[in-house]
């Protein structure tokens, strides 16, 4: 074996069911063989090449056939999978296999053989550098036997992996004869090794290259998938908002016009208060169905005008003074007069106003709130606001925006207000996020400026 032809890991594991006709019950078992650099680039290509063309498929098979005519260990393993599939099929097994229909199975099932859970029960560090030394000597010896006499010597690769009970495999292998499909005499295929490595290593960059694009494929595939259940979330979302508008608005107008009646006669303060919640409460409820309609089919943006971020930041502050000043909440503003953005100056007051809300409901009372404006790049501002709060978990800041998510239990309402936040900075090509900190939260959003 070439110093650079090393074991560089493990096949696929080969499951022994129990011997049902041993003594004693025997237990199952999994035995591991060791792959081949040179082989492993040929085994990565079947994963790479589903879907090839038909001269794809065939370059693999001659890469397989050459495989074989210098791994033992590959032919052992795929020599006991064709033997495991007669018998499931209880077809009789052939006396002589050629390493044609080796390379066949691989074809039909090198795609599928791979499962990375298998993998978890391969042998510790220490019992694979005692097995890969054995294995390596035991290599060495196959290379000096003649091709046709790999599997009926197979017992000694059996030894090697520790299988020392009876097998239907073990014994069915003492009897098959490998032929080479090549038509290769036993005498010339050492200088023929030597090719099959060369040429089959020298295949590990194209295999690559071809997972590599696999891999892109896929995450192209799972960017799709993304943006096909957002489209999805949102039309669910519009037809239980129409629902809802329906089946709920009706009877919650009907029960705050009635409370507010019932407010009119009662004398009693503590019968009025509640009645009042009973009105607060169902105007709660028809804000959270328009924020959920706002969601699934928000109204069109002015995204032609300009406003002073400044100016908002003020009006926000007076309109939020009362409660602010009831809960004990310092809000400190820090934001340049000239600051100016593009956009819909309504839907970012609103915005600014259920980020603020946000940040209150989780301080309840005596903290602070720090609203900041910076300009980023790519010609966007970036809009902080960092409160005292209790705090958020990854976990909930990731899935704060979801509209079906409440984060109530973690100390924030979150909800449907935060979902209306990121439609509107969607629309404006702008984004939002929470992120978890040492003490309380930080809400970051962005938002097209004017340069």
């Amino acid at each position: 074996m070439l110093s650079a032809d090393l074991f560089v890991g493990w096949l696929p594991p080969i499951f022994l069911p129990r011997d049902e006709h041993a003594p004693t019950t025997s237990p199952s078992q999994r035995i591991w063989l060791p792959m081949r650099s040179s082989s492993s680039a040929t085994l990565m290509g079947l994963l790479a090449g589903r879907g090839g063309t038909a001269t794809r498929q065939s370059h693999l098979q001659a890469s397989l056939l050459k495989c074989f005519r210098h791994d033992a260990a590959l032919c052992l393993f795929t020599a006991a999978q064709l033997v495991q599939e007669h018998e499931r099929r209880w077809r009789p097994i052939p006396s002589q296999w050629s390493t044609e229909q080796l390379a066949q199975w691989w074809m039909q099932h090198g795609q599928t053989t791979w499962d990375g859970e298998q993998f978890l029960a391969t042998p510790d560090h220490k019992e694979s550098s005692r097995l890969l030394e054995r294995y390596t000597r035991l290599d060495q010896h196959f290379q000096t036997l003649p091709f046709s006499r790999w599997l009926l010597e197979s017992d000694l690769w059996w030894k090697a992996a520790r299988l020392h009970r009876s097998s239907g495999i073990r014994q069915s292998l003492h009897s098959i004869r490998l032929i080479d499909s090549r038509k290769e005499t036993d005498g010339d295929h050492a200088g023929s090794s030597d090719d099959a490595r060369g040429s089959t290593a020298l295949q590990a960059h194209v295999t690559f290259g071809q997972v590599t694009s696999l891999q892109r494929e896929c995450e192209r595939l799972q960017e799709q998938l993304a943006s096909t259940l957002e489209d999805a979330r949102r039309d669910l979302a519009k037809q239980l908002a129409y629902g809802l508008s329906h089946e709920i608005n009706n009877p919650l107008a009907n029960i705050s016009t009635r409370a507010q009646g019932l407010m009119s006669r009662v004398q009693d303060d503590r019968h009025a208060e509640s009645l009042q919640r009973i009105v607060d409460q169902s105007y709660r409820a028809h804000a959270m169905i328009a924020d959920l309609m706002f969601y699934a089919n928000p109204p069109s943006p002015s995204l032609e005008t300009t406003f002073s971020v400044a100016e908002v930041l003020q009006q926000t502050s007076e309109r939020l003074r009362a409660k602010l000043s009831r809960d004990s909440i310092d809000l400190q503003v820090q934001c340049s007069p000239e600051f100016h953005c593009h956009g819909d100056q309504a839907m970012f007051g609103e915005a600014l106003v259920a980020l603020i809300n946000n940040a209150m409901e989780s301080i309840g009372v005596e903290g602070r709130i720090v609203v900041s404006v910076e300009a980023v790049s790519d010609g966007l501002c970036r809009l902080t606001i960092a409160d005292s709060g209790e705090g958020i978990s990854e976990e909930d800041a990731r899935r704060a925006f979801d509209p079906y998510f409440s984060g109530r239990e973690a100390g924030r309402g979150l909800g449907l207000s935060l979902c209306r936040v990121h439609r509107i900075t969607e629309m404006h090509g702008g984004s939002i996020r929470l992120i978890p900190a040492l003490v309380g939260c930080v809400a970051e959003m962005t938002w097209p400026q004017v340069k």
